[in-house]
């Protein structure tokens, strides 16, 4: 009787469905025919969504499918027309000697001449001796970066604000704070002290690090507390923390004319001396 019913209304419009079909078990599909104008009979398929089943696509069955937004997705949906690639989008990766500055370089002059100042991507560093002296009580390493910046402030140099002290604590290694360069270390004459950071920390320098920022030759020792390596020295008791010039605390000290692993760590003497600082531009 259903299906008389619906026939019946469909005659009423006009309609040019023919051929319904109902399955009377209650399972949810429909056959339906669509009459062509030669009389042929086209059967198409549908389905209840209700039950939550998907709507085949009366094409050929593809997985290929075009979306709302006019992109298209293939198999599994893993590609669209968006030109992101099935791993999403393409993370830039920086190249040396494009002629662009990015990610961890400091330069790219697009060339492999190291003397002109930019070496592998990275800028040269200037390292000087302080032209003045402190006692051990420099307010932590805090204060030791802080006179080592108002020195080359002072200088003119660029960059002023990026020195730090070559200089450790019991808790803080110099090699952590410092950057790692590989880049040169020079001096303000433009002399060469290490080609990158792993020769600044060899134990042999290219040249002493005895020139201040004035471009002034200081023979004489600096605090350092600091083994050539860059590691904290052993046996020193780093002027507890750099925060006093007490005698009766000790810290490492370096010899400013010498090459070798010295220029790091000589000996240690009392914090009541006045001794100068190694600065590095960072």
């Amino acid at each position: 009787m259903r299906a008389i019913f619906i026939r019946m209304i469909l005659s009423l419009f006009g309609c040019a469905w023919s051929g319904a079909q109902y399955d009377g078990g209650g399972s949810g599909e429909t056959s339906m025919g669509i009459t062509t104008e030669s009389g042929a009979v086209m059967p198409t398929t549908s389905t209840n969504v209700a039950d939550g089943d998907e709507i085949p696509s009366s094409g050929s069955g593809s997985a290929d499918e075009t979306t709302m937004d006019g992109t298209e997705s293939g198999e599994g949906g893993e590609s669209s027309s968006t030109g992101e690639g099935t791993s999403g989008t393409t993370e830039q990766m920086s190249a040396c000697g494009d002629g662009v500055v990015e990610g961890n370089e400091t330069c790219d002059d697009m060339n492999d001449v190291p003397d002109d100042g930019c070496k592998a991507c990275a800028r040269d560093s200037v390292v000087f001796i302080t032209s003045e002296r402190y006692r051990g009580d420099l307010n932590g390493l805090a204060g030791a970066d802080q006179r080592c910046r108002m020195l080359a402030a002072i200088a003119g140099l660029q960059r002023f604000e990026t020195f730090r002290a070559w200089l450790s604590t019991a808790e803080t290694a110099a090699a952590d704070r410092l950057l790692n360069s590989k880049g040169r270390y020079v001096l303000i004459n433009g002399l060469v002290v290490a080609e990158d950071w792993d020769g600044l920390v060899s134990g042999i320098l290219l040249h002493p690090i005895d020139v201040d920022e004035l471009s002034q030759t200081q023979d004489y020792r600096a605090w350092t507390g600091t083994l050539y390596n860059g590691q904290p020295a052993f046996g020193t008791e780093f002027c507890d923390s750099w925060t006093t010039f007490s005698a009766d605390f000790m810290s490492g000290t370096g010899l400013s004319s010498v090459v070798d692993e010295t220029w790091s760590f000589f000996s240690n003497v009392g914090c009541a001396q006045d001794l100068h600082l190694y600065c590095i531009e960072q």
